[in-house]
């Protein structure tokens, strides 16, 4: 490949030399292997550019046939040289299925000669594997890179002398340096990453083996349709895949002999609970031994699973021991009903149990429980969200994913009740963790995804609201909103000129509003934070009801359309979200989740004493354009209550309702996404009156999780709908990580 060479490109604390084909950060080089030193330079050199994947192999391998895992690789270690975030992408960014675009602003200095300000390094000599040094055309011509003077024969005999004598004291100074540095590094632990499973869609809950040569893990697949149970050997590039159930498979956990491996498996419904599953490590028969809402961890005594259960709609959620049979169960913790325990973890010596107790979905903390003495200890008081936790292998702490510091991060909790400790690892924002039985090295996932929102042109209806064209496939949208983050919940106005949504481009979720023709999108919210959704437009336009979690529960607020007068309507120590407007726009349904119980409740627009509503459970309330009916969703169907006669019952045709909350209320039909694991998503629309249903439109990526996700404007003419457009994270191995 060859670019301008009289160029230096400044980006962040990075400087790229295109002279010297060197790589400074802070005025300190950084090594890098020539083709990804070429990579960057390309991509830098067209900054904001989409530079494709078939240009950068004829760029950087012409002449050769090079496997796409090659570009892959290199980019990967760009990214950790760059310590760019694999989730915000903020300095390369890719572009799935197209190539890749620098996603940073470059300052280009030009230089009229390339010997103004360089010095000759001793590695240059391997320039052929890492850059960095003067150029060999350069070397082999005699050029002096101090003075730019070529030397004359006369003077190359007195020259070679002093080059021998300097060439020594070059080695043994950069000998005595590479000491220095690695015994620093050494001191310092600096964590050392490298891929360990790279198959397409998301890895995650890895989980070594009790002697540490293999580890287990869920792969969601390309199609991403689909979870199920692999294991890799470690140290070879050996893997296979143990389940192959459609429904989805979680919580991996070995026996203790290594034999075995237990597992959950999802049901066919969400209000089901979930299956305690073993199966060979080589696979073969699996044997169904429980269920349970979720958790799960083998004893290292390999006489007990410890699960998350209760006993019952209204009953605590807590941790359960069950045997091998699942025939014997044991109760340890039975917390009050408003929260849940979860994500057990034996201790080393399997005498103390590390769990989570959730306050919310996104609220949690670290206790510790003694098994022998039942003594119960709260470790963290941040509340916070905590993906994975895990044994230090030493039994002296525990290692939690926490957002306690902004990102997703680990942190080491003594069990001591000492401080917590910030371990510092690969950027990103980490998934789940495994530790391995000596210490040596930690197994993690980063999970990068993204999502969009397209809006979608339909046919006209006809009166009745019926849509006359079925099955239109996958259509072409009419604008899409997009951007390096999450974009999803949308919500027309009720005159069809706007659209909230909620966006993650900040870094936060907050809601953001834009034409219908997806123009001058405006930030609505600056609350920095997470757990904001659910926005929904007043009847006059005025003002939007949203969900956001504060004070440790979630509450429903109002703003004004303009991002002004923010009105806080519940408070009350429950989980309070999915709101809706009633017809007349006076009163405000809601989702209250308290006691594990779901009913849903009305407020006035000024706030005041709740009203319940619904007395068989509910979630998603709205209510028809007639307001004489309210739709909700209940034990993954739809159901309706007659808002004159109180009755409320299930729609029997619509019995495959997600907890997705993929759905919308028309004038006189219901369009919803069915769920079908392992089939494309497609969005339907059954007829109130005629009890048909009718395939749309497909969606054209997987379903976002727990947003909703599909809009119907007022006119019935445009439909938005938000989807993953890629969800991947490869499972990668960091050594030095303590």
């Amino acid at each position: 490949m060859k670019l301008s060479e009289d160029k230096i490109y400044e980006f962040g604390p990075f400087r790229l030399d295109a002279r010297t084909h060197r790589l400074f950060r802070d005025g300190e080089q950084i090594s890098l292997r020539r083709k990804s030193y070429e990579i960057l330079l390309l991509l830098v050199s067209r900054s904001g550019e989409l530079i494709e994947k078939d240009e950068l192999f004829d760029r950087i391998w012409p002449d050769q046939i090079i496997d796409e895992s090659n570009l892959t690789q290199h980019i990967y270690r760009l990214r950790i040289v760059l310590g760019d975030n694999p989730k915000t992408q903020d300095y390369i960014l890719t572009v799935p299925g197209k190539g890749y675009i620098f996603n940073k602003s470059v300052r280009v200095v030009k230089v009229e000669s390339a010997s103004t300000d360089f010095e000759i390094e001793s590695e240059a000599d391997s320039a052929d594997e890492d850059v960095g040094g003067e150029d060999l055309a350069n070397r082999r011509a005699g050029l002096n890179t101090r003075t730019g003077v070529l030397m004359t024969r006369r003077g190359v005999t007195s020259m070679m002398l002093i080059g021998i004598a300097l060439i020594i004291i070059i080695v043994v100074s950069v000998t005595i340096q590479f000491r220095h540095r690695s015994n620093s590094a050494e001191k310092l632990n600096v964590p050392r990453t490298e891929p360990l499973v790279t198959l397409p869609g998301l890895e995650s809950n890895p989980a070594f083996s009790p002697d540490g040569r293999y580890i287990a893990f869920t792969s969601e697949g390309e199609s991403q349709d689909n979870q199920d149970i692999y294991v890799r050997v470690v140290d070879q590039d050996i893997l296979w895949r143990v389940t192959s159930h459609p429904n989805k498979d979680t919580h991996v956990t070995w026996s203790p002999d290594g034999t075995k491996l237990a597992f959950l498996r999802n049901s066919a419904q969400f209000t089901e609970r979930l299956k305690v599953m073993v199966v060979p490590v080589r696979g073969g028969v699996e044997v169904e031994i429980a269920e349970a809402w979720g958790g799960l961890d083998w004893s290292p005594d390999g006489r007990h699973l410890a699960i998350s259960d209760n006993e019952g709609l209204g009953t605590a959620t807590g941790l359960y021991l069950i045997n091998n049979d699942g025939r014997e169960r044991k109760n340890l913790t039975t917390p009050p009903v408003s929260v849940f325990d979860t994500y057990p973890r034996f201790s080393p010596d399997g005498r103390k149990l590390a769990f989570l107790r959730w306050k919310n979905n996104n609220n949690a903390d670290l206790y510790l429980l003694t098994l022998d003495g039942g003594i119960l200890t709260r470790l963290t008081f941040d509340q916070k969200r905590i993906p994975d936790l895990r044994w230090d292998p030493g039994g002296e702490s525990v290692y939690i994913i926490s957002n306690r510091g902004g990102a997703n991060s680990l942190w080491r909790i003594p069990i001591d009740g000492g401080d917590p400790v910030f371990m510092a690892l690969a950027p990103g924002d980490l998934e789940s963790i495994a530790i391995s039985p000596d210490g040596k090295f930690l197994a993690c996932t980063q999970a990068l995804s993204d999502t969009v929102i397209d809006i979608v042109g339909l046919p006209q209806a006809s009166p009745d609201g019926r849509i006359e064209k079925a099955k239109m496939g996958t259509p072409t949208p009419v604008c899409t909103i997009n951007s390096s983050r999450g974009d999803d919940t949308p919500r027309f106005s009720k005159d069809g000129s706007k659209i909230a949504f909620i966006s993650t481009r900040t870094g936060w979720d907050e809601i953001w509003v834009a034409n219908s023709d997806c123009y001058g999108p405006v930030q609505l919210t600056h609350f920095q934070q997470l757990g904001v959704g659910s926005p929904r437009w007043s009847p006059d336009g005025q003002r939007i009801v949203f969900d956001r979690n504060l004070d440790e529960n979630a509450d429903i607020f109002t703003i004004r359309s303009n991002g002004t007068e923010l009105l806080r309507l519940t408070s009350d120590k429950a989980i309070e979200n999915m709101p809706s407007w009633s017809g007349d726009g006076q009163w405000i349904y809601f989702c209250s989740y308290k006691n594990a119980v779901s009913q849903i409740f009305k407020t006035s627009v000024n706030g005041g004493n709740p009203i319940q509503v619904t007395t068989n459970l509910g979630r998603e309330p709205m209510e028809s354009p007639d307001g004489k009916t309210l739709y909700f969703t209940s034990r993954d169907r739809m159901w309706r209550k007659d808002l004159v006669t109180g009755s409320e019952s299930p729609i029997i045709e619509l019995e495959d309702i997600p907890i997705g909350r993929y759905w919308d209320l028309g004038l006189n039909s219901i369009f919803y996404v069915p769920q079908t694991p392992g089939l494309k998503p497609i969005i339907h629309q059954f007829e109130l009156g005629g009890r048909r249903r009718l395939p749309l439109l497909d969606i054209p990526g997987s379903l976002s999780r727990w947003v909703p996700g599909i809009a119907i404007s007022p006119a019935k003419n445009l439909f938005a709908m938000s989807y993953v457009t890629y969800r991947y994270g490869d499972l990668t191995l960091v050594k030095g990580w303590k």
